[in-house]
C-alpha cells in the first residue's frame, strides 16, 4: 500500500471534520420530532433507567424488564452523553452524531484505501458512502441528519476498525475478532451481518490467496471464533437473560398480533430478496457484475472479483435461511423463537462488497486514462455538485437528486437548502403537556409524545414492536386492545374504553364535544378525559 502524504490525509480530515461540526451546529435547536421513530422508542428506555418512577402505566416502558434486552450498549452510551447535555436527549443524539460523523468518513476512507490503494477513488467512495442508501426492508446505509443517528449508525461508523486489523499477523487479526464482536453490541442485527462478513472474508482470503495460509491453521481459526464470541458475550448474556422462547401465552394470538405489526416481506425471504432489484440498489449491484466481467479480460483481478461475488452471495443467502430454519426449530421443539424477522435484515451488509466492487471498477477505468489530474477533478466536481444537490433543479436527476447525494452535506453547507426547520405541532403540544400535566398522567396519542413529555403512552403501534421480543404476552394484549378500539362505532365508546385503562388525556385531530378541550396546536387537540 502506498504511504499517504500529510496533505492528502489533511484533506480527508478537513472535509470530515467540517461536515461533522456543521451538522452539530445546525442541530443545536433541533426538535424531538426530527429524530427517527426508532430513537423515539429508545429514548424512553434511557429515561426509565434515569428515573424508574417514570412511565408506570406505559405500553412497553412500564417495566424495565420489557426493554433491558434492547441494544444496551447504545442506550447506556446515550445516557452517559446525556449527563453532559443536562439530560436533553435530542442534544445527546446530536453529540453522538458529531462523533459518528467524524469516525464514519475517516475510517471508511482508510479501509477503502487499504484494499483499493487509490487515494482519489477511496476519497470519492468514502464521500458517496455517507449518503443515505435505502436498502431492502426499509433499512438504510449512510449517515446524515439527526434522524440517521441510530444504533446501526454507531455500528457502521466503527465497523471499519476490525477490518483494518485484518493482517498476516495473527495477533492483529485476533484483536480484530474481539473488536468485531465488541461493536456488535451497539446493534446486534447489523453486527451479526458484520461478523458474518468478517469471518467469511478471512476464510475467502485464505482460500483465494494460498500464501496467507502459511501462517494460519485450524486452531488459529478456532481462536478467532472464540475471540469474536468473547466480544459478543455482553449482549448474549443480556438478551437471553431477559427474553424467553418458552410459549406461556396464546401462540395464535401472538401470531395474529405479529402479522398485524410486521410486514409480510420480513416473513417471506423471496419477497425480501425481490427488493434488491430496485433501481437504487441495482446502482451498487451492477458494478459488482461489471467487475466480474472485467475480470475475464484482466486476469490479474480475477481472485478479487470472485471473492467479492462469493462474499455478496453469502451475505444475502445466509440471512434468508434464518426464516425457514426458525420455523423448523419452533416446530420441532415447540418454542417461539422470534428472531428471523430481525436476522433477515443482516442482508444490508451485502452492500459493502458491492461498494468495494464500485471502487475497484473506478480504479480500473481511471487507470486506463493517462491524464493524471482527471480523477482529482472528478472528486472536486462531485463535491461542488453536492453543494447544489438540495436544489429543485436536481430533484429529477438520478443519483444527484436522490438521497444518496442530497443527504451528504448539512443544510448550512448546501445552496438552496430548505429554510431552518420550525417546531411541528406535535413538538409544541409535547412542550405544553410537559409543562401542564403530571408525570403520572396517562396519554393516548402518538409515540412521539412518550419521550418528549416523559408521560405514559398507551395503544401506539410503534411502541408495541418493543414487546415482540421483550414481553410477547403483553404484545398480544396490545393487539386485542387495538382490535377492540378499532371496532367501536361511536366516539363515546372510544372515550369509555380509554377511561377504562386510566387514560387522563387524549391527543387527536378529531373534535370531541363531550370532552374538555385543554389545548390545541395546529390540527392537534388535547382533551381531558
Amino acid at each position: 500500500m502506498k504511504p499517504l502524504n500529510k496533505l492528502r490525509i489533511a484533506l480527508v480530515l478537513v472535509l470530515n471534520i467540517t461536515i461533522a461540526i456543521v451538522y452539530y451546529l445546525d442541530n443545536l435547536n433541533a426538535n424531538y420530532s426530527e429524530l427517527s421513530s426508532d430513537i423515539q422508542n429508545i429514548i424512553p428506555v434511557a429515561q426509565k433507567f434515569d428515573n424508574p418512577n417514570l412511565f408506570q402505566d406505559d405500553l412497553y416502558v412500564n417495566n424495565l424488564n420489557n426493554v433491558k434486552y434492547y441494544t444496551p450498549f447504545y442506550v447506556q452510551t446515550l445516557r452517559c452523553i446525556a449527563k453532559f447535555t443536562d439530560y436533553n436527549y435530542v442534544q445527546a443524539i446530536n453529540v453522538l452524531g458529531l462523533i459518528c460523523h467524524l469516525l464514519f468518513g475517516i475510517l471508511w476512507f482508510f479501509l477503502l484505501y487499504k484494499f483499493v490503494n487509490n487515494y482519489w477513488v477511496a476519497f470519492l467512495i468514502s464521500i458517496i458512502l455517507r449518503g443515505v442508501i435505502w436498502l431492502p426492508g426499509l433499512e438504510i446505509w449512510g449517515i446524515s441528519d439527526l434522524w440517521t443517528i441510530m444504533p446501526r449508525t454507531v455500528y457502521i461508523s466503527l465497523m471499519p476498525i476490525p477490518f483494518l486489523l485484518i493482517s498476516q499477523q495473527f495477533i492483529k487479526l485476533l484483536f480484530g475478532g474481539v473488536l468485531i464482536g465488541l461493536i456488535f453490541n451497539f446493534h446486534p442485527i447489523t453486527g451479526l451481518g458484520g461478523i458474518l462478513m468478517f469471518v467469511t472474508l478471512v476464510v475467502l482470503l485464505l482460500y483465494y490467496y494460498p500464501k496467507l495460509r502459511e501462517r494460519f491453521s485450524v486452531p488459529k481459526l478456532l481462536c478467532l471464533i472464540l475471540a469474536i464470541g468473547l466480544g459478543i458475550s455482553p449482549f448474549i448474556i443480556t438478551y437471553f437473560g431477559k427474553t424467553s422462547v418458552a410459549v406461556t401465552y396464546d401462540l395464535n394470538a401472538f401470531n395474529e398480533a405479529f402479522n398485524a405489526r410486521i410486514p409480510e416481506y420480513f416473513k417471506n425471504p423471496w419477497l425480501f430478496l425481490k427488493q434488491w432489484f430496485g433501481f437504487k440498489t441495482l446502482f451498487f449491484i451492477i458494478p459488482l457484475l461489471l467487475y466480474v466481467l472485467i475480470a475475464f479480460k484482466e486476469r490479474g483481478i480475477g481472485k478479487n472479483a470472485k471473492l467479492l461475488l462469493v462474499l455478496t452471495l453469502i451475505l444475502i443467502a445466509i440471512p434468508s435461511l434464518a426464516i425457514p430454519l426458525e420455523r423448523l426449530v419452533n416446530g420441532v421443539f415447540n418454542t417461539n423463537l422470534r428472531m428471523s424477522f430481525q436476522l433477515i435484515r443482516m442482508q444490508k451488509v451485502a452492500i459493502i462488497p458491492c461498494v468495494f466492487a464500485l471502487a475497484f471498477v473506478l480504479d480500473y477505468v481511471f487507470s486506463k486514462i493517462k491524464t493524471p489530474h482527471i480523477l482529482p477533478a472528478v472528486v472536486f466536481v462531485y463535491v461542488c455538485i453536492l453543494v447544489f444537490s438540495k436544489s429543485e433543479m436536481l430533484n429529477n436527476v438520478p443519483f444527484f437528486g436522490d438521497d444518496i447525494s442530497k443527504s451528504i452535506l448539512p443544510r448550512s453547507l448546501s445552496a438552496f437548502a430548505p429554510e431552518d426547520r420550525k417546531p411541528l405541532a406535535i413538538d409544541k403540544m409535547a412542550k405544553y403537556i410537559k409543562a401542564h400535566t403530571k408525570t403520572t398522567d396517562v396519554i393516548c396519542g402518538s409515540h412521539v409524545l412518550r419521550g418528549a413529555t416523559k408521560r405514559s403512552i398507551i395503544f401506539d403501534g410503534k411502541g408495541a414492536s418493543m414487546l415482540i421480543e421483550g414481553n410477547p404476552k403483553r404484545f398480544t394484549q396490545w393487539q386485542k386492545r387495538q382490535k377492540t378500539i378499532n371496532n367501536f362505532t361511536t366516539i363515546d365508546e372510544v372515550i369509555s374504553y380509554l377511561r377504562y385503562f386510566n387514560a387522563d388525556y387524549f391527543v387527536t385531530t378529531s373534535t370531541i364535544p363531550q370532552c374538555e378541550l385543554v389545548h390545541s396546536e395546529g390540527k392537534l387537540k388535547l382533551y381531558k378525559l
